[in-house]
């Protein structure tokens, strides 16, 4: 009977040892009384004899939790033992084990120094018949590689998200054979749907145009009829409309068969609605430099020719009336000449932000009514002048050949598009601003080129004089002053900008 259990130990023990886990075993005290192979080969000893007889509540590394609950549950009767255990400690436990623990507080005799694993660990308590506690078994692996393997990849994880929420990258991957879909938040975000929306094309791609649904579902019907070779890219830019407003999506996607021989999609995508208006306003810049390098021409062209062609008769001429109406005319044409290059030269200064503010103190009644007689003199059209103000003289400190100019290209816009009736300008005086405003009784403008208005180079008439800068240098020079260019207008009633300036900058 004695040789049996000998037997039936010996053949216990060698199985202990082949197991793939280390095994501790304590006694109903709480000292060590075996361990495998296993176990020695994870904690470093050469022989069970170093270890024997050391009490698991002088393991440095185990946490002060579970030494704290071991501590307690040999503290207590057998009575209370089972439960306190089922509650307390029953559940595994990951734990950082350090050889540098062990050796400075004398635990053991180990071959490691400055190693540090990773211990995953499980507590079993064995009970006789008699329902008394007996020994408790420390079932542990070393999870260390894996453990590296976790972080590596949470840091992955982590950074992946943080790069397709900072570059608004979609990611998805669809098993087409098994009908399962997974994607990242930012996919449905780019499309403009729930996460939650059902996994089917119709919803997901719900707020695609019509044309890149059709081009969706197409492709997906020739990848799983193996229309299109494994490996093969599709590359799609895609048209999202959501909350009437429209965003552009890039889309590529690649397939394959996976091991089980399943047809999986993968896709990403990113938003690019940015980088695409970026792109049309360049176009639409490059189009408006080339529209304006055409009308500057054309603007010089007219004039030149005159300037040319009646200095030639100026010569020829003998009349002295003929020659002062000749001189005249290219006095005139040399103005516009001027005009338009100091046009081109004063939006290219504002553009660069080299325009300075000369401060003065002045009138700017006498200023207005200066400007006025300038037009009244180059007025060929039935047009009333007018001028309301609130005070006979407005004191002001600030720059008089900025707001000169400002009121000189209002008041040219206005004589430009008004053939009869009136051109108002009104001054207000308020306590620590003036307002402006010029009215007109002109053509009027619509309301879709009352929002290019004050874009460069856009001209309303394109056959009418000028380079499209003025109305731009206008509102820049408002704004260099502190303040803001408005615009109300109606077709066939008039229109009326609208600005206000600091009495003292």
């Amino acid at each position: 009977m004695e040789k049996n259990i000998t037997n039936e130990i010996e053949r216990l023990r060698k199985i202990l040892n082949n197991v793939p886990v280390g095994i501790e075993v304590y006694d109903n005290r709480g000292y060590l009384l075996d361990i495998n192979q296993r176990g020695l080969e994870i904690f470093g000893v050469s022989d069970l004899s170093l270890v024997v007889g050391i009490s698991i509540l002088d393991n440095p590394n185990l946490p002060k939790q579970v030494l704290s609950n071991i501590s307690t549950f040999l503290s207590l009767s057998d009575h209370y033992r089972p439960s306190f255990s089922n509650q307390y400690l029953s559940q595994s436990f990951l734990y950082e084990y350090s050889f540098n623990r062990v050796k400075s507080e004398k635990y053991y005799n180990t071959k490691f120094s400055d190693k540090i694993i990773c211990i995953s660990a499980k507590l079993e308590f064995y009970f006789n018949e008699k329902g008394e506690f007996e020994n408790l078994l420390i079932v542990f692996s070393d999870e260390t590689e894996k453990f590296k393997e976790q972080v590596e990849l949470k840091k992955f994880k982590l950074m992946f998200d943080n790069i397709s929420e900072f570059g608004k990258v979609g990611i998805m991957e669809e098993n087409v054979s098994e009908d399962t879909f997974m994607a990242n938040d930012q996919w449905y975000e780019n499309f403009g749907v729930s996460k939650d929306v059902e996994k089917t094309i119709d919803s997901i791609y719900r707020n695609l145009s019509k044309e890149d649904v059709i081009w969706l579902k197409s492709n997906y019907k020739k990848i799983s009829l193996g229309r299109i070779p494994f490996n093969a890219i599709e590359e799609k830019q895609m048209k999202v409309i959501s909350k009437d407003k429209f965003k552009w999506i890039k889309c590529v996607f690649n397939s394959y068969k996976n091991e089980f021989g399943n047809i999986i999609i993968l896709g990403s995508s990113i938003d690019v609605t940015e980088f695409v208006e970026a792109t049309q306003k360049a176009l639409a810049s490059d189009r408006l430099k080339t529209k304006f390098l055409e009308n500057i021409t054309h603007e010089i062209h007219t004039p030149l020719n005159a300037i040319v062609g009646f200095s030639q008769l100026i010569v020829d001429a003998e009349d002295n009336e003929d020659k002062e109406e000749y001189k005249k005319i290219i006095l005139e044409n040399s103005d516009t000449i001027i005009q338009l290059v100091n046009n081109i030269l004063d939006y290219s200064k504002l553009e660069a932000g080299v325009t300075g503010v000369e401060k003065s103190e002045f009138d700017i009644c006498a200023l207005i009514y200066d400007l006025f007689e300038s037009f009244k003199i180059r007025n060929t059209k039935n047009i009333e002048y007018r001028i309301i103000k609130n005070n006979e003289s407005i004191i002001v400190y600030s720059d008089k050949t900025k707001i000169n100019n400002i009121l000189n290209y209002l008041l040219n816009n206005a004589f430009k598009f008004t053939d009869k009736g009136y051109i108002e300008i009104e001054i207000r005086e308020e306590e620590e601003e003036i307002l402006f405003s010029i009215e007109d009784s002109g053509k009027g403008i619509s309301p879709v080129e009352q929002e290019k208005i004050f874009e460069r180079f856009y001209k309303i008439d394109e056959h009418s004089q000028g380079s499209g800068l003025g109305l731009p240098i206008a509102q820049k020079l408002v704004k260099l002053l502190g303040g803001d260019l408005n615009i109300k207008s109606e077709l066939g009633k008039g229109t009326k900008f609208s600005f206000s300036i600091k009495k003292r900058l």
